[in-house]
């Protein structure tokens, strides 16, 4: 008589390293155009800022951060309700800023390094990585073509990547409900702000300095952690 169990169960994957980033921009992405979603690439908006920083969960601490303004185009203007929002001016970008290219590569490298990825809002940041990417694809396929390997699917699924994205996991959680505009129909929940979830799972704690890309780094690695791992770790911010 045949006992046990015939077919073995692996192991769930344990996931070291986590990398968790933000960027800060001139705007938001353009709206679809009716059932199209092309636009021209100068429609789009630029990074101002981007940040990361990459947890140990074996050592539970931060091993490594960047920050970094980039230098934008002479021509490309940072409207005052962005400055008053994120506190960037282009003399900031100008001044202490660097080649996007070379940002990319910086981010490219810690990608790589990493077995997950968290974000608030991916699929913007997501998004955002991409499309400076492809607006200079020139000069990265000269200089670091190994850069389009960011975000790839495929190699994504291959190495087991983990995907967390704290906004979309902490609607339900948050449960912030929303009129509908259209009468009669049910209140919806809505995408909560990183303040909200930060308040919500640290009892109405508030954060200084948000919209600095990597204050909200760290502020949504701290989300993360009490969200997905039930642990607190007050050294973030």
């Amino acid at each position: 008589m045949q006992t046990g169990l015939s077919v073995s169960v692996p192991p769930p994957t344990f996931r070291r390293r986590y990398l968790v980033f933000d960027v800060e921009s001139t705007g938001l992405l353009p709206k679809k155009r009716g059932t199209s979603n092309a636009h021209p690439i100068t429609a789009y908006p630029y990074i101002l800022q981007l940040s990361y920083a990459i947890y140990d969960l074996a050592e539970k601490k931060v091993i490594r951060q960047y920050d970094s303004y980039i230098d934008i185009p002479d021509d490309i203007v940072v409207d005052e309700f962005i400055t008053s929002l994120t506190g960037i001016t282009k003399e900031i970008c100008k001044e202490k800023g660097k080649p996007i290219t070379e940002v990319l590569e910086q981010f490219y490298e810690a990608y790589m390094f990493c077995e997950g990825i968290v974000a608030h809002n991916l699929d913007f940041d997501e998004k955002m990585i991409m499309i400076e990417l492809e607006r200079n694809r020139a000069a990265i396929l000269d200089t670091a073509p190994h850069c389009f390997m960011t975000f790839n699917s495929m190699y994504e699924k291959v190495q087991g990547i983990d995907r967390y994205c704290t906004m979309r996991k902490g609607t339900d959680m948050c449960n912030i409900l929303v009129e509908s505009k259209y009468p009669g129909r049910p209140p919806s929940k809505k995408w909560p702000k990183l303040i909200e979830l930060y308040g919500f799972l640290f009892d109405g704690a508030t954060v200084e300095g948000l919209h600095n890309s990597m204050v909200d780094v760290l502020t949504c690695l701290r989300c993360y952690l009490k969200m997905r791992h039930g642990y607190n770790d007050t050294n973030l911010i």
